[in-house]
């Protein structure tokens, strides 16, 4: 295995990680704003993603630093072809952690924490919906020759298949949150609001069913390229996805938490994993692979030693934080 081969194997390695766990995140924010004024729901919410809701950001600072660094072109192609959705979802994650951390602020006045809540949540919403639409975008433009404008790739996020990956992404995020939360109720003992939590997301899972369909649908209308890419080579990847994602709701509505959760991870890795095998080896447009914009050999050396001495230090640090944060008795005021 070559080292730009190893390098994107770790890049895609961080993205699912951080697509799964920080999609959980997200999902919990978007939760807290179809909670509206229910402080119930938000108090649960919170006590069960609440205490490490912002740390799974670190896996998409070693993502850009590891594209920044491994596939300097492609990183520069991806920052001017996608500039307006990259920058909505990073001002999308700021404002969310401002609104966090302001809400949670000693004096915060009741309509203080509303507003702050619902700025919370629309940033959740904003920052996976930015992403799929970029991811939408780029598997078009990767799967085919036709994007170029002049001498600078076209990327199509706001066409119609990155918009419906937007809200798939969406839909992900938030089916993801709700079997957390409801896990979590369910193992202590509040079974009440776990049912809530249940239907929710029972409602978010049908959604990503219904809006994978649709996407394949639009991609044979509106990109080819990706449709034959999913037809073919990522077709056990999109079988795998719709079976997790099946058997997902099917736990769910047998009320087995945890297997939802896990089959609800799983899918959200499959449908990342057929994202990355659609476009390979290319990782931007027809002409950016994982070859012709690594850097230079010493670089990737430097690179790959250098993303294992992060994962080394990192992982341990990451168990350790959800080990003694994520397992807190949960305490839900009436």
């Amino acid at each position: 295995m070559t080292l730009p081969v190893l390098l994107a194997f770790l890049l895609g390695g961080s993205l699912t990680v951080y697509g799964t766990f920080a999609g959980a995140d997200f999902g919990a924010g978007i939760l807290e704003l179809l909670a509206g004024t229910r402080r119930t729901e938000r108090q649960s919410i919170a006590a069960a993603i609440g205490p490490v809701w912002e740390a799974n950001h670190v896996w998409l600072i070693f993502s850009i630093t590891m594209l920044f660094s491994a596939f300097p072109a492609a990183f520069s192609a991806l920052g001017i072809a996608l500039l307006a959705p990259l920058t909505i979802a990073l001002l999308a994650i700021v404002l969310r952690s401002v609104a966090l951390g302001l809400r949670g602020a000693p004096g915060a006045f009741s309509r203080s924490e509303a507003l702050l809540g619902r700025l919370f949540g629309a940033a959740s919403l904003a920052a996976p919906f930015a992403f799929g639409a970029s991811a939408g975008g780029i598997a078009a433009v990767s799967s085919s020759s036709r994007f170029r404008s002049g001498h600078v790739l076209h990327v199509p996020w706001s066409g119609p298949f990155a918009l419906l990956m937007g809200g798939l992404a969406v839909a992900v995020c938030t089916h993801l949150a709700s079997s957390f939360v409801a896990s979590k109720l369910a193992r202590v003992g509040e079974p009440r609001r776990a049912e809530h939590f249940r239907r929710r997301g029972l409602q978010s899972g049908a959604c990503v069913l219904v809006l994978g369909v649709a996407g394949s649908l639009v991609a044979a209308a509106t990109a080819s390229a990706v449709w034959h890419g999913l037809a073919s080579r990522a077709l056990p990847l999109v079988i795998a996805g719709l079976a997790a994602q099946t058997l997902s709701l099917l736990a769910l509505a047998r009320r087995r938490y945890l297997l939802a959760r896990g089959a609800g991870l799983l899918a959200v890795a499959t449908v990342l994993w057929g994202w990355f095998v659609i476009q390979a080896p290319r990782l931007i447009g027809p002409r950016l692979t994982i070859h012709t914009s690594a850097a230079t050999h010493a670089a990737l050396g430097a690179v790959a030693i250098a993303s294992g001495v992060v994962l080394l230090l990192v992982l341990p640090a990451m168990y350790l934080l959800f080990a003694l944060f994520a397992r807190p008795e949960l305490e839900v005021a009436e």
